[in-house]
């Protein structure tokens, strides 16, 4: 039997936290009990519709220990450059992490990720970044040592 998205009822890969078609947290990532790290990103996926209406996209800085949100960050730019930079809209602070990692493009309504030939690579819920990836609400991108979460609403 395929494991199917609980949200959009697509088949999912058993071995995804995340759908890769909606972002929807698996069964894997909603049911095991002994994950500390699916306990925390589920409590901060439960936000109050109405905080949800006052932004447009917003990128959620995982703290490397994994117990809090370190920082947000709005998508205000066409391009949003993530990096170990000072100048890079998201500065990650580590020797992990590439002077220009990856990128956040807006086209429109959507939202895509691009890795900029970085050095250990950029994963989108678990998965290498290949060319540009659609961000879906809820989407984890790895950097690095960093998780960051993708809000959109």
């Amino acid at each position: 039997m395929v494991p199917r998205c609980p949200r959009c009822d697509q088949e999912t890969d058993e071995q995804s936290r995340f759908c890769k078609h909606c972002g929807f947290p698996t069964e894997t990532a909603t049911h095991d009990p002994g994950s500390d790290d699916d306990t925390l990103i589920l409590r901060l996926f439960d936000e109050r519709p109405e905080e949800a209406i006052t932004r447009r996209a917003r990128v959620w800085l995982i703290d490397p220990d994994g117990e809090h949100v370190a920082r947000t960050c709005d998508l205000r730019d066409e391009v949003t450059v993530i990096g170990r930079q000072p100048d890079c809209a998201i500065s990650l602070p580590s020797s992990t992490v590439s002077r220009r990692h990856a990128q956040i493009r807006q086209e429109g309504s959507r939202f895509l990720l691009r890795d900029l030939n970085s050095t250990n690579g950029t994963l989108l819920n678990r998965e290498p970044v290949i060319d540009e990836e659609l961000l879906h609400d809820r989407d984890e991108i790895g950097i690095g040592i960093y998780r960051l979460i993708f809000r959109c609403s």
